[in-house]
């Protein structure tokens, strides 16, 4: 059977959802990531951002303007803080998103290791769904049931990647459920709207 590094696998499924781009900031602890967005340049985009924040915001945005899931990242600790401005920019707006997150890889975890903390508990609060793989096989199941829940619940989704399964090759034999979502009711900014709402602005 076909293998497929975790990173990879994982934007593969983003691309079966018909998602082209991320926006991010590249960090040691996502070399997986990088590298994967590197070997499928051909399909997938990365929009590089000066600042975490303003790749959440993006993220926010994207689904506001498109109608369509925006994807950003932050590498572990601190990159993964700096997002939070972003994702509750989408939760209090009530918009879906899909977060990556990278953790140190799993032999350095709970070890007070550099830059290393329990990520889970921060992002409870902000995220309508949040889960840290726990096996490298389980990264494609993830991602798609993260981009489904985000859809669903109409808020962000964060997955935690750790840094030794971005790396690590598993069986490239994943469905994705994108087909069995149902059609959303997105209705996008029109020239009418957007003049309405200047006139109520102006009247403010």
């Amino acid at each position: 059977m076909a293998k497929i590094k975790g990173a990879n696998a994982v934007l593969d499924v983003m691309n079966k959802w018909g998602i082209d781009h991320l926006y991010g900031l590249p960090g040691g602890s996502f070399d997986s990531t990088m590298n994967a967005i590197y070997e499928m340049q051909d399909t997938v985009k990365f929009i590089e951002v000066r600042h975490e924040e303003a790749g959440a915001l993006a993220a926010s945005a994207e689904y506001k303007l498109t109608g369509k899931v925006g994807v950003c990242m932050g590498s572990a600790g601190p990159g993964a803080v700096h997002l939070m401005n972003g994702l509750y920019d989408a939760k209090y707006d009530k918009t879906p998103l899909v977060a990556l997150i990278a953790n140190v890889p799993t032999p350095r975890q709970d070890i007070n290791f550099f830059q290393a903390f329990d990520e889970m508990p921060w992002f409870r609060d902000v995220a309508v769904w949040v889960h840290q793989a726990k096996t490298k096989e389980s990264l494609p199941v993830l991602m798609d049931t993260a981009i489904r829940t985000a859809y669903a619940k109409k808020g962000p989704a964060i997955l935690i990647i750790p840094k030794d399964f971005g790396w690590q090759e598993i069986d490239d034999n994943y469905r994705v459920s994108a087909n069995n979502l149902s059609a959303d009711n997105y209705a996008g900014p029109t020239k009418e709207s957007v003049e309405a709402a200047e006139a109520l602005i102006k009247e403010a």
